[in-house]
């Protein structure tokens, strides 16, 4: 038998019912204790295990939304439909099985959708050619930055707001990458990646074998340090045990009067840059910039005697 087949007719369990309007469930006020429960409608499976012929599991609910369709009318093309709308203190509360529910959670989250996977299963999980993607209040929504790059989460701050931030007592934000960089930051005009502290170090670069940190620019300074009551940069000295007794030397300097011509230094270097340069022969020599440009003005920084390395 079929339950019901449109509007009016009785509803019917365990039977396919139709109607050509919609159907609402309205909880009331009636009993004069109040509403007995904290649901309207419970979808559940005695014990929680059914038999099926199904290979997977029987869900409570399933609720599909409307597809697009194009009307060829006056009303264009209706757009696509949710499959479940909530609205409350939080929009859509899921557990799974093993988390058991907390109250105190759902009501201090108030969220448009709040997931608790217990300590082996995630609370949210997204898949896509973005998985997760977040925008915050007041930002518009941009289709073109999101088809840019695939990502398993993507925020957009705006002009005003963080895209993606993080805190934690083991680390904030924690990259990680086999054959790319771990953490990439991107800016036109401020700073790729900022690192910041109160007592600690503002960046910490570590590597097995590669450089701990290393800094490109195609016109400007590879790094830059600043300091105001300390120096700039601090190499921690390498243990290498007792070295004989310095001798006086006399360094030897590259000449640069007139006629033989300087080297070619930046004309606009500013005083207290270091710069290492390399001729054609492939011998370094260390210059420092003593005045600001333009002309800037430059010095060698005169060494001891070379010696092959023997570490």
């Amino acid at each position: 038998m079929a339950g019901a087949t449109g509007a009016g007719d009785d509803f019917e369990v365990g039977r396919t019912n139709a109607s050509e309007e919609r159907s609402l469930l309205v909880a009331i006020s009636g009993d004069p204790d109040g509403y007995q429960t904290d649901f309207v409608l419970d979808v559940s499976i005695e014990g929680n295990q059914v038999l099926t012929k199904n290979p997977d599991g029987v869900d409570a609910i399933h609720a599909t939304g409307t597809v697009s369709l194009p009307t060829g009318g006056a009303i264009g093309t209706i757009p696509e439909g949710n499959g479940i709308v909530g609205r409350g203190l939080n929009g859509l509360v899921g557990y799974v099985h093993a988390a058991p529910r907390n109250r105190n959670d759902e009501r201090n989250v108030n969220a448009g959708a709040l997931g608790v996977g217990g300590s082996a299963s995630p609370g949210l999980f997204g898949r896509g050619v973005i998985g997760v993607i977040g925008y915050p209040d007041g930002v518009p929504r941009d289709p073109t930055w999101e088809g840019a790059d695939t990502a398993a989460v993507a925020g957009n701050g705006g002009n005003a707001a963080i895209g993606l931030r993080g805190t934690g007592g083991n680390g904030g934000v924690k990259g990680e990458s086999a054959q790319s960089v771990g953490v990439q930051g991107i800016s036109e005009l401020s700073p790729g990646v900022n690192g910041t502290s109160t007592e600690g170090i503002g960046v910490i670069g570590t590597s097995q074998r590669g450089p701990g940190v290393h800094g490109i620019s195609s016109e400007d300074n590879g790094g830059v340090f600043q300091s105001r009551h300390a120096a700039q940069v601090f190499l921690i000295p390498t243990d290498v045990g007792p070295l004989k007794a310095p001798s006086p030397i006399t360094p030897l300097a590259i000449n640069v009067t007139p006629d033989e011509g300087p080297p070619p230094l930046p004309r606009r270097g500013r005083g207290g840059q270091l710069m290492a340069v390399r001729d054609k022969q492939g011998a370094s020599t260390l210059w420092f910039c003593v005045k600001d440009g333009p002309p800037a003005r430059w010095t060698q920084v005169l060494l001891g005697n070379e010696f092959n390395g023997t570490g």
